[in-house]
């Protein structure tokens, strides 16, 4: 091989790589590129599972619950709303009144299912009996939770039966519920928003919190009992 160079033309050897060369020059290329490759996965992964994370977050924490009025026999002239107390035990909500309900799992056909299925579960109630009515929107739980409550009617006498998860199961009149003697309003922080609520307390037990928001809001929408407070900012 020739030089050209200032000088004139010079004679420059040139030797060729051995083949072991060759081999370890491709297999540090071969590490780097699929190490390349591996860090863009890795981090692509990343991003999508984030984003999955914040579907779910947004898409699946949701609750269904059943507001039931029964309807069978004296409660024909008289409708209660049946309302449950769970378990000092429980881990969430504990002790507190609540509608007969859960949260959503992946074989529930829709939300309506949900709160049925619960329903069952919780109070052994004979869902071939009820009668849906209606629903209302949704409010957000302490714990940024989707809520949607159904309203049924259930029009045949049947035994209550609590699982593990209740302590108690009781009825409230609907008359007693929209007399505004009964009636006190309440504080409550929500999303670092205080907000005024209703609150009843019938034979012991306290009706508050988001409960007695789907108890206000139901008995405004079906007997236009006009009791005043601000569920937007419960709705975010």
């Amino acid at each position: 091989l020739f030089k050209l160079s200032p000088f004139g033309i010079s004679k420059v050897k040139f030797v060729l790589p051995q083949s072991e060369q060759y081999f370890n020059f491709f297999l540090k290329l071969k590490n780097y590129f699929l190490y390349n490759v591996k860090l863009i996965l890795m981090n692509s992964l990343k991003e999508n599972k984030s984003e999955l994370n914040h579907l779910k977050n947004e898409t699946n924490k949701r609750a269904a619950i059943l507001i039931i009025i029964l309807t069978f026999n004296d409660f024909k002239n008289d409708p209660h709303i049946l309302f449950t107390k769970r378990s000092s035990s429980l881990r969430t909500h504990s002790g507190e009144v609540s509608f007969p309900g859960g949260k959503e799992e992946d074989d529930d056909l829709n939300l309506f299912s949900t709160a049925l299925r619960e329903a069952n579960e919780e109070i052994n109630l004979k869902i071939e009996h009820v009668k849906k009515k209606g629903e209302l929107k949704y409010l957000f739980s302490k714990h940024g939770i989707k809520v949607y409550p159904y309203a049924v009617t259930l029009d045949n006498y049947q035994e209550f039966l609590p699982n593990s998860e209740i302590s108690d199961i009781f009825t409230v009149p609907i008359s007693f519920l929209i007399k505004k003697k009964n009636i006190h309003m309440q504080d409550l922080s929500r999303n670092n928003t205080q907000i005024k609520i209703p609150s009843w307390v019938y034979n012991g037990f306290k009706i508050w919190g988001l409960t007695a928001m789907i108890t206000a809001e139901f008995l405004n929408i079906y007997y236009n009992a006009n009791i005043i407070v601000d569920f937007e900012k419960s709705k975010r």
